[in-house]
């Protein structure tokens, strides 16, 4: 069973007669940003062959120690090579006698070994398997799987791979495939993708087998040849296939389903409101999965026009989605794709999901059938019309979810079009939008924004209007601070009030790059005179925890407290529980933003992005936070997909067969039982699947904790003993043993004491307690504490983990108030002030890490947000 807590995952799959002792823990991370500790994933492997493996990860090298004799070493490959054919051939009958004699040997010492196995359970210890050579630790299955993560990690090209299996070839012939094309039948791919092409006159679909285009007024010429050179097609890889391996060879686990009631809190989209409507009008059961997709085209190159339009899909009620991100279609092309024919195999087998849905086989071997129900899309602004075959936001009725016309205003010489804040403005409904597509197509015109019908009408558990989202990663954070920012910097801006000159801007780059961010946040914050670089996951940690401060002085106080609704609402929508009582404030909040718009920065700046606002909180009721809906998932495997492309031929075909390979690993490694494998075999494999490399670890806590490192000892002071007092409630507790540590792992997350973050550039020291006190990690330690007050004690003491704390107080500030929308306290970001009071708690007790940042003569502290995004 596979459990993800933020960046560190834990694999738990092994059980002996002694428990969980047979867990190897190897702890991973990612490159040492800055000489600093960046963590990624912790993996607990087992290892069913050694007993002592951990310190052969710890102290060999990368993959475990190389003393095994019979270990394959390509120095015992004969050396003379040129010697002759006569003396080669004699080199190859003495070299074959000593392989007979060898596999004699090997064929005693495994009768040897099973003779002597240990079994526990009915399950040996020891198994035995046919190596690919004699000698060597692994499977002929389980080094083509080796080879092809090996391949796809390293995004090698069908050359680069021809040349590794000629030389693989000349080490040991027909051990391996020699050639890619034999390599490429050895894999397990799944179904093969499908082929449709375009009419390269009137871009209609042409069907198989077909010589020219079917409609009447066109009828050209099909050549498929010319479609392929010229990219007029679009490639579809079965998503049904996809579903199937996911749900056998895969571990996962959901988010829990509530029979149709209604929670006080909104934390994912099993208790949204739109998912326990389709519950209870039993349009969906408690058994379905649904569907969130993503259209949008991705620039493949710099020097090119030329982008793929991806369909990407992931199931809503998997817990870390992004790990399983499957691809339904592509289209490759410089110019904008059909969409119909990109849609059209993907609508169908989307229907045939929801209503027959997909069978599949359990790991107790019966047969499983599973209805999947496409639910949510998320595109941006310029997607989102096209798959509603709608007008674009720049037009009268752009908005895809009310019917607010929008009105042209002069700015800069031209004139652009803003949706200034409107009340009771009639909202788009399903039906409405129905009749608007059926009268458009009759009379040829433009209807409320309507062109026409679309595709995505079709598929059952689908409302074409409530099931589109308002994507707050397009939306706010490249939209609407990045235009806010871009506005404040613009030179046009002299004069007004809000404009950000040289000097203040220098003054925002110091405060800026003194912040010391801890490792949850992605990427350290950089100069605003490098926002055009900016990913959108910066814009995110600049809003939400940024801003606020290195603002402050800068900007004038009404648009600081401006842009303090935005900062404090999007940081609501972000929690992994949102009160539903608290939407309406928030909701409020918004749009009180927007009408500040106007009124500190124009009529002509109230954009489209700025009146998605509006929308956003709809959005949450129906599916749960901004995040479970966002496009980051999808925006980061458009990054995979663009490193799968190793040439500039047969680009689609590149992307289709190594993203069909990719999602295919995990049936290959169940197939060659990889997890059964050597642990240097299974350390390899793993290695190959990710970017984190290993460091050394310490001692796990029966609290759940991981103490990393070596452990210092001392007396505690007075301030720690009385500090100990309070939180167990008993003077002058009896403490057996006590171990300092600088680093500690808990629930996924690395805190650091002040100390040891001093001479990095992060800073995971600073926290925010579940009852709301904040403070600075000075000490973490592993006690073993009895309060059982008698003095000829006996107990024997459980281990846990006491952090001590210097407090924060946390003082008021009317800046960050606005009782006209609820916000009487806010702790995004909080204003604290340093004290030397020194405070104990568990670890456990914990709530967040938070973002400490000194604007003289303030400190505030920002409580980080834990959602499964990614950058």
């Amino acid at each position: 069973m596979s459990e993800n807590f933020g960046d560190w995952e834990y694999d738990k799959t092994c059980r002996t007669e002694f428990g969980e002792v047979g867990y190897h823990e190897v702890l991973v991370m990612s490159g040492a940003e800055n000489g600093g500790l960046n963590y990624g994933e912790n993996r607990l492997y087992n290892n069913p062959f050694d007993t002592d493996t951990e310190s052969e990860l710890v102290e060999g090298s990368e993959y475990g120690s190389s003393d095994d004799p019979d270990e394959f070493q390509p120095d015992d490959i004969q050396e003379n090579l040129h010697n002759g054919v006569e003396g080669n051939n004699a080199g190859v009958a003495e070299n074959n006698a000593g392989v007979a004699e060898n596999n004699a040997g090997v064929a005693e010492n495994n009768a040897g070994v099973a003779e002597n196995m240990d079994y526990d359970d009915g399950v040996p210890h020891e198994m035995e398997f046919e190596p690919v050579i004699p000698g060597a630790q692994m499977t002929r299955d389980q080094a083509i799987l080796i080879l092809a993560a090996y391949s796809l990690r390293h995004h090698m090209t069908s050359v680069a791979m021809q040349d590794l299996l000629s030389f693989l070839k000349l080490l040991q012939p027909g051990a391996l495939p020699s050639t890619k094309f034999l390599f490429d039948k050895e894999l397990d791919k799944i179904e093969n993708s499908r082929y449709i092409f375009c009419c390269l006159k009137c871009g209609a679909r042409v069907p198989d087998g077909s010589t020219h285009c079917v409609v009447d007024e066109c009828r050209h010429e099909f050549n498929k040849k010319e479609s392929l050179c010229k990219g007029n097609f679009c490639i579809y890889i079965p998503i049904v296939q996809q579903l199937k391996d996911f749900f056998e060879n895969h571990e996962y686990t959901t988010f829990p389903k509530n029979d149709k009631k209604e929670t006080d809190y909104l934390s994912h989209v099993c208790n949204s409101d739109y998912y326990l409507k389709q519950l209870r009008e039993g349009k969906i059961s408690q058994d379905d999965f649904t569907l969130i997709f993503n259209v949008d085209g991705v620039p493949l190159f710099s020097a090119s026009k030329a982008s793929m339009t991806p369909i990407q899909c992931a199931l809503l009620e998997v817990k870390n989605t992004r790990s399983h991100v499957f691809m339904c279609g592509m289209w490759f092309r410089a110019e904008k794709p059909n969409i119909d024919v990109l849609l059209e195999p993907f609508v169908d087998k989307c229907c045939t999901l929801s209503e027959t849905g997909v069978q599949w086989t359990n790991s107790l071997g019966v047969q499983v059938v599973t209805k999947v129900h496409p639910f949510v899309c998320t595109s941006d602004a310029v997607a989102r019309p096209v798959l509603r075959n709608c007008q674009q936001f720049n037009g009268y009725f752009g908005c895809d979810w009310c019917l607010q016309r929008g009105r042209y205003v002069p700015k800069e010489g031209g004139n652009v079009m803003c949706y200034p804040y409107q009340t009771d403005v009639v909202r788009r409904v399903k039906e409405g939008y129905e009749q608007d597509a059926l009268r458009a197509v009759r009379e040829g015109n433009l209807v409320n924004g309507v062109k026409g019908p679309s595709l995505l009408s079709l598929l059952p558990t689908f409302d074409i209007v409530e099931s589109f989202v308002p994507d707050y990663m397009h939306s706010v954070l490249l939209g609407v601070i990045q235009f806010l920012v871009n506005l404040w910097l613009d030179s046009k801006s002299g004069g007004k009030a809000y404009h950000i000159d040289h000097d203040d801007l220098a003054k925002v780059n110091r405060r800026l790059l003194k912040i010391k961010a801890p490792s949850g946040i992605a990427r350290a914050p950089r100069s605003l005179e490098e926002r055009k670089h900016w990913k959108a996951t910066e814009w995110r940690n600049f809003l939400l925890y940024y801003s606020i401060p290195v603002l402050t002085g800068v900007l004038p106080r009404p648009h600081i407290q401006h842009l303090f609704l935005l900062s404090n609402s999007i940081n609501l929508l972000l929690q992994d529980k949102i009160p539903r009582d608290s939407l309406v404030n928030i909701d409020l909040a918004l749009c009180k933003f927007v009408i500040g718009m106007e009124d500190l920065y124009g009529e002509e700046n109230c954009t489209f992005n700025v009146h998605q606002l509006t929308h956003l909180v709809g959005s949450v009721r129906n599916y749960g936070p901004i995040s479970n809906v966002s496009a980051f998932m999808f925006e980061s495997n458009n990054g995979r997909l663009k490193k799968m492309v190793s040439g500039t031929h047969h680009i689609p075909s590149q992307i289709a067969g190594k993203f069909i390979l990719w999602r295919n690993l995990p049936v290959m490694a169940k197939k060659c039982q990889i997890q059964q494998a050597r642990i240097t075999v299974l350390n390899l494999y793993e290695h190959l699947l990710t970017t984190k490399r290993k460091v050394r670890i310490s001692v796990h806590i029966n609290d759940g904790s991981v103490a990393l490192g070596r452990p210092k000892t001392r007396d505690l002071d007075a301030g720690e003993l009385l500090a100990l007092d309070t939180l167990f409630g008993v003077i002058d507790v009896r403490i057996h043993k006590v171990d300092f540590y600088k680093k500690v792992l808990f629930d996924g997350i690395v805190y650091q004491s002040s100390s040891y973050c001093a001479g990095y550039k992060r800073d995971n020291s600073v926290v925010l307690t579940n009852n709301g006190t904040y403070g600075r990690i000075t000490e973490m330690v592993v006690v073993e504490v009895c309060i059982c007050g008698n003095e000829l004690c006996e107990c024997d003491p459980q281990p846990e983990c006491i952090v001590f704390l210097k407090e924060l107080t946390v003082r008021s500030s009317r800046l960050f108030t606005d009782r006209q929308v609820g916000i009487t306290k806010s702790r995004f970001p909080a204003t604290v002030t340093e004290t030397n009071r020194t405070i104990a708690f568990r670890l456990s007790d914990v709530h967040r890490k938070c973002v400490l940042m000194r604007i003289v003569p303030s400190l505030y502290a920002a409580p980080i947000i834990k959602t499964e995004e990614g950058d």
